[in-house]
């Protein structure tokens, strides 16, 4: 876990450093705790250092993000509202819950690791 240092500026500091996944997509690989509904995958896109997108195979989820340190805040997300069949239809609850408390995050090469609650997933980065 070395390597992370943080991501928030304080009073007189300079600009907080830019967090490694930003600007990267990256899709789960395994997932312990409550699985994904439907199977997934999670896919995660870090736009800009403050905005996130994620997708787990029913609606598309954007907002706004945080990063202090080791800890991934996720704001208000807006999303598509299509109606999902079957287990997929969980997948939006799936995300909310998820994301309902801050996440703690670790990367190793092109390996990203989000932790929250009762749940830890392992993505890969995604190259277009």
């Amino acid at each position: 876990m070395s390597g992370l240092g943080a991501f928030a500026a304080g009073p007189g500091d300079a600009a907080p450093a830019v967090p490694p996944f930003v600007g990267k997509s990256y899709s789960s690989t395994a997932v312990t705790g409550p699985q994904i509904p439907g199977g997934g995958p999670l896919q995660l896109t870090f736009t800009a250092a403050n905005r996130i997108s994620l997708f787990a195979g029913c609606n598309r989820h954007v907002g706004e993000m945080t990063v202090e340190g080791s800890v991934l805040r996720v704001g208000s997300l807006a999303s598509t509202m299509m109606a999902c069949p079957g287990p997929r239809a969980g997948a939006d609850e799936w995300i909310t819950t998820l994301t309902r408390d801050p996440l703690t995050w670790y990367s190793v090469g092109h390996a990203l690791v989000l932790s929250g609650p009762g749940t830890q997933i392992l993505l890969t980065e995604k190259y277009s």
